[in-house]
């Protein structure tokens, strides 16, 4: 047999086997993680759209319930104090399309004003009720939108229910992250 003609040996083949099983090895945990922190900016921007929608859909509707009452827009004097935020009768979180001030969203918060944990919140469900999304373009988002009176970042020292509100939207992604918009619905 020539030796021009000589093939490589069975431990020469091992060998290469091995020293490319080790170099894939390395390649792939360097890029790996980087494919995976790729989507998150994905997830950032999505979340950011669905946050911006829902905010500005609450931040729509009236001041307070007396305003809805009154049928005016003017400022209320003496709006619902901090403990009785949220919807009222025949208001609730099935239809928030019927939701006809700002406060009437903290039934979608998971806290209590009395500081207890709200049994009946659930992030995803939240969602769906408030984009009433049929094509599931936001599976795995969910939302928590807590309303609370804001007039202490307003007045110093004032605890009055007639200044602002504070709505904190926070946005909960697929990838376990969240985002968190907040504003303020001033009364006047």
């Amino acid at each position: 047999m020539n030796n021009k003609q000589r093939g490589f040996t069975l431990i020469e083949i091992v060998v290469g086997i091995v020293v490319l099983a080790v170099a894939l090895t390395i390649v792939t945990g360097v890029f790996l993680p980087q494919a995976n922190k790729m989507t998150s900016p994905m997830y950032q921007i999505k979340a950011t759209a669905l946050g911006k929608s829902i905010m500005n859909q609450v931040l729509i509707r009236y001041y307070d319930d007396v305003n809805v009452r009154s049928g005016s827009f003017s400022p209320c004097t003496s709006c619902t104090d901090d403990a009785d935020l949220g919807p009222e009768f025949p208001e609730s979180r099935v239809n928030p399309n019927n939701f006809n001030d700002v406060d009437d969203y903290n039934v979608y918060c998971d806290v209590n004003h009395d500081g207890s944990a709200n049994t009946n919140y659930n992030p995803q469900l939240a969602r769906q009720q408030l984009t009433n999304n049929s094509d599931n373009s936001y599976n795995g988002y969910g939302i928590r939108i807590c309303v609370s009176l804001a007039a202490d970042k307003f007045v110093t020292g004032s605890t009055a229910n007639n200044v602002a509100k504070r709505i904190s939207l926070t946005i909960f992604m697929p990838n376990n992250e969240e985002i968190t918009l907040t504003s303020f619905k001033g009364n006047y």
